[in-house]
């Protein structure tokens, strides 16, 4: 019997200090993807310097190209939920509630977000950074709420929090339905067995990332490459009846043209398909939009 593929969807951080977002989105129509995650750092764009025009623009030139946005993700170089210095923590949630913002503007439903992450040499206690969280959550999720998006708390090789038996806890514990998991398969290989991770996610999990990386180093990069196995990883998907996309997370500083072809052809081949579209990010025209938005400048 014929499986149905898993929906497969891009990203613009692949293009991040490589080229301008215009470009990436270009790059992606054409590659055929009709899904993508927006990663809004700089040099591309950044949540809370982009204004309402821009994000209409922008809107309906993804509309003009075949694509949707599936979610935003800030990337997290500064954003630290539990940073012991009570300014960042408030740039921090200020710079998520932006991050809301926005992602309601694209009509994206998610936002990918990080617990934050505790110093190497003197980590704060455990108690502060758990309290310091929840009381991020309970201002970013009441925002989220109103806005009906979902926050999607990322499993991470290095933060706070980054496994799936710990994250499941953590949005059990809060009971948000705006509160999931995005499991990346390439930062808990070194952390746990990806097949019991998605196990134990299991409906927690609102968005999947996948590429290729090491046990012993940690990297971003094309399938083959380096030590995931991507067909388990699908197989436990499909396992947990997960209907979401899974986002092709390629962050290694090389082009990634023409090798993207190819990796895409892979993918396809493990049970992924870019013209696939998920129950739960369909597609969604704005009202009103016609095929011939105007980018951004």
């Amino acid at each position: 019997m014929t499986q149905t593929p898993l929906a497969l969807g891009g990203t613009t951080y692949s293009w991040l200090h490589q080229a301008p977002l215009r470009e990436a989105i270009d790059a992606l129509a054409e590659l055929g993807f009709r899904q993508i995650e927006i990663t809004t750092a700089a040099p591309h764009l950044q949540a809370g310097a982009f204004g309402k025009y821009e994000r209409h623009e922008l809107r309906r030139a993804l509309a003009a190209r075949g694509l949707t946005v599936t979610s935003t993700n800030p990337g997290f170089l500064d954003i630290n939920l539990i940073s012991p210095g009570n300014d960042f923590r408030r740039a921090s949630v200020d710079a998520l509630l932006a991050e809301l913002e926005l992602a309601h503007d694209l009509e994206a439903p998610l936002v990918i977000a990080m617990a934050g992450r505790r110093h190497a040499l003197s980590p704060a206690p455990e108690e502060a950074c758990r309290w310091w969280l929840e009381q991020a959550l309970d201002v970013l999720l009441e925002r989220a709420a109103k806005l009906d998006v979902t926050i999607a708390l990322e499993t991470s090789p290095h933060g706070y929090l980054g496994d799936a038996t710990r994250l499941s806890d953590l949005v059990d514990h809060v009971g948000s339905p705006h509160l999931g998991i995005a499991y990346d398969v390439a930062n808990t290989i070194n952390r746990e067995d990806p097949w019991e991770g998605v196990r134990t996610a299991g409906h927690r999990i609102r968005i999947a990332h996948m590429s290729d990386t090491w046990r012993d180093r940690w990297a971003h990069t094309s399938p083959g490459r380096g030590e995931v196995d991507f067909e388990r990883y699908a197989e436990a998907l499909r396992s947990i009846g997960y209907a979401g996309v899974t986002i092709f997370e390629l962050i290694d500083m090389e082009p990634p043209l023409p090798r993207l072809h190819d990796d895409i052809a892979a993918f396809t081949k493990l049970g992924w398909s870019i013209a696939e579209t998920s129950e739960r990010q369909a597609p969604r025209r704005p009202p009103g939009c016609s095929r011939s938005g105007v980018f951004p400048t």
